[in-house]
């Protein structure tokens, strides 16, 4: 049996330009990974996920006071699930629409489009699932 701790003892500061965010993958497809590089990628995210060939990845995400999420978009849908604290979140892109959320919301970015978060004066702990077939 594997056990992955993703408690914020073991985050890591997420690479980029995502001011005051850090996170612990939980489940990911390791498929992609070579055996010669685990080592090296345990030591940089505090210990293996667990892996799972065709998985989507589950992340742990851990936002400061004042951090970013910077805007991007994925090949796929991700499931952001807020569990603690609170923050906004825009969809669309730079014109597009801006939610305040917080602890027990969940939302889901679709495929494609461009998605950001960011804290103001407040922490934000959530947990995003992504890479899922775009038939959601």
């Amino acid at each position: 049996m594997q056990v992955r701790r993703f408690s914020a003892d073991v985050k890591s500061k997420v690479p980029g330009g995502h001011a005051g965010l850090y996170a612990v993958p939980v489940l990911q497809d390791g498929s992609h990974i070579p055996a010669e590089r685990l080592e090296a990628f345990a030591r940089k995210v505090n210990g293996l996920p667990l892996f799972s060939t065709g998985a989507p990845n589950v992340v742990v995400m851990y936002f400061e006071a004042q951090a970013t999420l910077d805007e991007h978009s994925a090949p796929h849908p991700t499931l952001f699930m807020v569990l603690q604290g609170q923050g906004l979140v825009r969809i669309g892109g730079p014109q597009g629409e801006t939610q305040a959320v917080q602890a027990g919301d969940a939302l889901l970015w679709p495929a494609h489009l461009d998605h950001k978060v960011w804290t103001e004066g407040s922490e934000l702990q959530a947990i995003a699932i992504e890479g899922w077939s775009d038939q959601v």
